[in-house]
C-alpha cells in the first residue's frame, strides 16, 4: 500500500460533537514508522533492533500499520515483524509517530483526524523541521477521514486525555513561543485562547502543569510522567526521595494534580510511581527518557520500558497491573531509543475502533 496514492478524504457534518477516546478504549490498529533518521549515527542498528521488538510486540495485540519511506521498503519487508504488520509506503523520515501523526478521534462514531499543526517541536536548532513532519494532513486524506485543524500548535505528546473531556498538558510546551506566539499579554490570556481551541475538539477541562522547559526538544511533554488508567486512577511519576536536587516544578505539578478535578468535577485519584534510579541507567543526560509511564496501552497489553532497576521496574509493573488488571504488562529494554528523548508511547499512534451508530 502507498500512502500517497490512496483516495481523498470524505466529509461528515461538522456540527457533530468530537470525542478523543481514552487510550485504553478499543483500537482498530496502531500506526508506527520504520524510518530511523541518520541523526542516530553509530546507534542506528541498536535503535532498529529495539524498534523491531516494539513493533513486533504491539503486533501481538493489534494490527500495526507501519509507515516506511520508499528507500527502506525492502529492508522493512525483510524484518519478519509478524503477520499483523502491514507495510505502507509513506514520506516519513522519523519514528516519533505520537507527535507527527494527527490525533485520531471520533465524531458520531466515525474516525476523524485532529491536526495539531505540529511544527517539528518548535523547529529548534537541535532538531530543525523536516518534510516528514507534515504527515498529519496527508494521512487523514489517505485514510479517507476528515481532518479537523486545531486553532493552536501542539505536540500530541504534550496532551494526555481521559476520554471524557479532560486534558492534562504543560505550560512549558504549549506556551513556548516557538509553538504558540503570544495570543495576549499574559500567560492566562494565552491559556484561555488555547482552552477555547480545545473546546472545538471535545475538551471541556484543561489541567495546566508547569512541565519542564529545560527538557531538550520537547520542552516538557505530559506523556512522560502522567498516565490515565481505566480503573479511574491517574498514575504520576514522582520524585526519587534520594535525589539531592528535586525537580520543584514536578513537585508543584504533583500537588496540583492531587488537588484537581476532571471534567465531571471528580477529584483525581493520583498514584505515585517512582522513576528508575540513576545507578541502573544505561545512559545518562537530560535527553534520556527514563520513564515507565510513557507506555502504549494496546488492546490486550500495556507496553512500556524497563531499565534494569530490579526494585523500581517491579514496582512500576505492579502499579500498571493494578491499573490495567485485564491486560498483560510487557516491559522492553529500549535504552538507545530512550537516549533519543522518547519512549514507547512516543513511537505509537492508535486509531480508535469505529463505533456503530
Amino acid at each position: 500500500m502507498n500512502l500517497n496514492t490512496m483516495q481523498k478524504e470524505r466529509c461528515l457534518s461538522t456540527d457533530e460533537p468530537i470525542r478523543i477516546p481514552a487510550e485504553w478504549e478499543p483500537h482498530a490498529c496502531c500506526f508506527m514508522a520504520w524510518a530511523v533518521h541518520r541523526e542516530w549515527e553509530a546507534d542506528i542498528d541498536n535503535v532498529k533492533r529495539e524498534l523491531h521488538e516494539v513493533i513486533s510486540t504491539v503486533a501481538e495485540y493489534e494490527p500495526v500499520r507501519l509507515l516506511v519511506p520508499p528507500d527502506l521498503i525492502r529492508e522493512a519487508q525483510r524484518q519478519n515483524f509478524g503477520h499483523d504488520v502491514e507495510i505502507i509506503e509513506a514520506p516519513v523520515d522519523d519514528i516519533w509517530m505520537r507527535d507527527i501523526l494527527p490525533t485520531f478521534a471520533l465524531r458520531n462514531g466515525a474516525p476523524i483526524a485532529i491536526d495539531w499543526n505540529f511544527n517539528g517541536w518548535g523547529s529548534s536548532p537541535l532538531r530543525p523541521a523536516r518534510p516528514g513532519d507534515r504527515l498529519s494532513g496527508l494521512s487523514a486524506s489517505a485514510l479517507e477521514i476528515p481532518s479537523v485543524p486545531a486553532s493552536f500548535i501542539a505536540d500530541a505528546g504534550s496532551i494526555v486525555t481521559d476520554g471524557r473531556g479532560t486534558v492534562i498538558t504543560t505550560k512549558s510546551c504549549l506556551l513556548r513561543p516557538n509553538r504558540n506566539p503570544p495570543f495576549g499579554r499574559t500567560d492566562r490570556q494565552r491559556m484561555d485562547a488555547i482552552e477555547q481551541g480545545f473546546l472545538h475538539v471535545g475538551i471541556r477541562k484543561v489541567i495546566w502543569l508547569e512541565g519542564d522547559a529545560t527538557e531538550p526538544i520537547t520542552n516538557g511533554h505530559a506523556d512522560g510522567y502522567v498516565l490515565f488508567t481505566n480503573t479511574g486512577n491517574l498514575l504520576v511519576e514522582g520524585i526519587d526521595p534520594l535525589t539531592r536536587q528535586p525537580n520543584r516544578s514536578r513537585q508543584a505539578d504533583v500537588k496540583l494534580l492531587e488537588a484537581s478535578v476532571d471534567a465531571q468535577n471528580r477529584l483525581l485519584d493520583v498514584k505515585i510511581v517512582l522513576p528508575p534510579r540513576q545507578q541502573y541507567l544505561r545512559f545518562s543526560g537530560r535527553s534520556f527518557a527514563s520513564c515507565y509511564l510513557n507506555a502504549y496501552v494496546a488492546n490486550g497489553a500495556v507496553i512500556t520500558a524497563r531499565f534494569g532497576d530490579p526494585e523500581r521496574d517491579e514496582a512500576a509493573r505492579q502499579y500498571l497491573q493494578q491499573a490495567f488488571p485485564t491486560r498483560e504488562i510487557r516491559m522492553l529494554r529500549i535504552n538507545h531509543i530512550a537516549a533519543g528523548g522518547g519512549g514507547i508511547h512516543c513511537l505509537t499512534k492508535e486509531m480508535p475502533q469505529t463505533i456503530a451508530t
